[in-house]
C-alpha cells in the first residue's frame, strides 16, 4: 500500500512539473514574441521619424536642388543618422521611408508646400 501511494505521488508530481514547465515555455514564447514586436515597432517609428527629419532637413538646407539630387541628399543623411543609432537600412527601405515622409508632409502642408516649391 505504501508503495502504491509513493508511486501515485510520484506520478502526480511528474504531471504537475510537466504542466508547470509547459506553462512556463508558453509564457516565455509569448513574452519573447511581444518583446520582438515592440522592438520592431520601435525601430520602425525611429526610422519614420528620421526619414521625416531627412526630408525637412533637405528642404531647408538644399533649396537650390531639385528632384533626384534632393532625394540623394535626403537618402545620404537618413543612412548616416540611422547608422549613428545602430539601425541598418536597405536601399528599398530608404526609398520607401523618404517617399512616405514626403507624402505625409505634402498631405499635412498641402498648398503651402506647393507654393514654397514654386
Amino acid at each position: 500500500m505504501k508503495e502504491l501511494i509513493l508511486n501515485l505521488t510520484y506520478d502526480v508530481l511528474v504531471i504537475l512539473i510537466t504542466l508547470a514547465v509547459a506553462m512556463f515555455v508558453s509564457w516565455l514564447k509569448k513574452k519573447l514574441g511581444v518583446e520582438t514586436i515592440k522592438r520592431i515597432q520601435g525601430e520602425l517609428a525611429t526610422k519614420q521619424e528620421l526619414a521625416t527629419l531627412a526630408v525637412r532637413f533637405v528642404e531647408q538646407v538644399y533649396k537650390d536642388l531639385k528632384g533626384e539630387e534632393k532625394y540623394q541628399k535626403a537618402a545620404e543623411w537618413l543612412v548616416a543618422q540611422a547608422e549613428k543609432v545602430g539601425l541598418k537600412l536597405t536601399t528599398d527601405e530608404v526609398k520607401g521611408l523618404i517617399e512616405a515622409a514626403l507624402r505625409e508632409l505634402k498631405d499635412a502642408f498641402g498648398e503651402e508646400w506647393a507654393k514654397s516649391i514654386s
